[in-house]
């Protein structure tokens, strides 16, 4: 069965509503708020996403409906799909979703492009495999214009997922018109059950004709307002709407001593309704020239009926202080020089049995933040350059709402290894900055 034959099969199964579903879909409906019709496309394959808005709010609001849905197929995949990402279900809501429909086969791996969901931001891609000897894949793509021109000023996140209907997304960060035509060269990796992940020989291409219609242009809000937190002083300049994200724009005072590594900071509406999600795999970026993290993402507002009465409240941070100085470590005895932060209270050393490596040392940092103390590349006494790759993290048993961060130091033959601190000073505010954006 093609997609066209699924999609009018589907809608014959809708008429016969499931006992568990009936007037759910009904009262769903009618709070669903539309700011404009649908428009048909093709056979109106994007009309799904108009019988999937009942679907995405029950499942987010009532668990007896998210029971009957395993009962409708595809439905259910792509309310599983959006379900935990207030965005994207709002995008679906919304008659946002773009289907594409395509599928290829290597080696006997077929991949599935089904939907996508795109905005001036980011692009989110729903796809699906079918063989291969894997329990979980993960995507990555390469972007061409239409006439096989690369593109540039983007990024692609991931994650590994058994499920049937799996995502990954594109961030545009610096990229400036999204090309209506694009030519997507897609990457799989497959993760066994051990959770070793390899990049499959495979090679996909696709070339997708996204709907101007659905392509949402962002929304600017200018804000233009001078903050001070923790004696540092911050322009909030302005927020970016589109259906998928918010961007949160910052600048900093040249005065400043500390470079801004985290903001937390939730929305409430003029009904007292709290926005705190970071509903993305690109929480925040840096900038091309300067250290920090002054854009931040955040969950939409596009679909908020009146954002002049949001009200952005910031709740704290994370500081690099300019001055801060390297962690240099003694692997023998443990002791380290330099200066550790107050946020970090202990550092210790020891030699642990790794499978297939034999012994390694490993560095444990304990710290008051949610957010690795080092940076991952560290060097040798003698200037060379290595790479951590990751680290791991737990909760602190001994110190409640604290976390120790290990880093292994594969194959390292000498002495001492210095470190660069990520970050100095964490706060959280007592009283949030609060700023009407009306």
């Amino acid at each position: 069965m093609n997609r066209k034959q699924e999609y009018w099969q589907l809608l014959r199964e809708l008429d016969q509503t499931p006992s568990a579903l009936e007037g759910t879909a009904l009262r769903a409906k009618a709070r669903a708020r539309r700011r404009r019709l649908g428009k048909r496309w093709g056979v109106s394959l994007g009309s799904i996403a108009g019988v999937c808005a009942a679907f995405v709010v029950a499942v987010n609001a009532m668990p007896t409906f998210a029971l009957a849905c395993a009962n409708v197929p595809v439905l259910r995949e792509l309310a599983a799909a959006v379900a935990f990402s207030p965005s994207l279900s709002a995008a679906v809501e919304h008659d946002y979703v773009q289907y594409i429909g395509q599928s290829q086969t290597c080696d006997g791996v077929t991949l599935t492009l089904d939907y996508v969901i795109a905005d001036e931001q980011q692009m989110v891609v729903f796809y699906r495999t079918e063989g291969g000897g894997y329990s979980y894949y993960s995507a990555s793509c390469t972007l061409k214009d239409e006439n096989g021109t690369p593109l540039t000023g983007y990024s692609v996140g991931s994650t590994s997922s058994g499920e049937e209907l799996k995502r990954f997304e594109i961030h545009f960060k610096e990229l400036e018109e999204l090309p209506r035509v694009l030519t997507m060269d897609v990457e799989l990796w497959g993760t066994d059950l051990e959770g070793e992940s390899r990049r499959l020989d495979l090679s996909y291409t696709f070339q997708i004709a996204l709907d101007p219609d659905r392509t949402a242009p962002a929304v600017e809000i200018p804000v233009d307002r001078w903050v001070e937190l923790d004696g540092q002083r911050l322009l909030v300049d302005r927020l970016e709407l589109t259906p998928t994200k918010t961007a949160l724009y910052l600048e900093d005072d040249g005065d400043n001593t500390a470079w801004l590594q985290s903001l937390e900071f939730h929305f409430t509406d003029g009904d007292g309704r709290v926005y705190e999600a970071v509903d993305s795999s690109v929480s925040a970026t840096g900038r091309a020239e300067g250290d920090g993290f002054y854009t931040y993402y955040f969950q939409s507002l596009y679909f908020v009926e009146d954002v002049e009465d949001l009200t952005l409240h910031l709740d704290g941070a994370i500081w690099l202080d300019k001055e801060a100085r390297p962690i240099t470590v003694n692997l023998a005895d443990g002791t380290h020089t330099g200066t550790l932060p107050e946020a970090m209270t202990g550092l210790s050393v020891r030699r642990t049995n790794i499978a297939e490596l034999g012994e390694q040392w490993v560095v444990t940092v304990n710290a008051a933040a949610y957010r690795s103390p080092f940076e991952l590349e560290y060097r040798d006494p003698e200037g060379g350059v290595h790479n951590t790759r990751g680290y791991s993290m737990m909760d602190d048993e001994d110190s409640p709402g604290r976390y120790q961060f290990e880093y292994f130091l594969t194959d390292y033959l000498w002495e001492t290894v210095t470190f660069t601190l990520d970050y100095t000073t964490v706060s959280n505010l007592d009283q949030p900055v609060s700023i009407p954006l009306g």
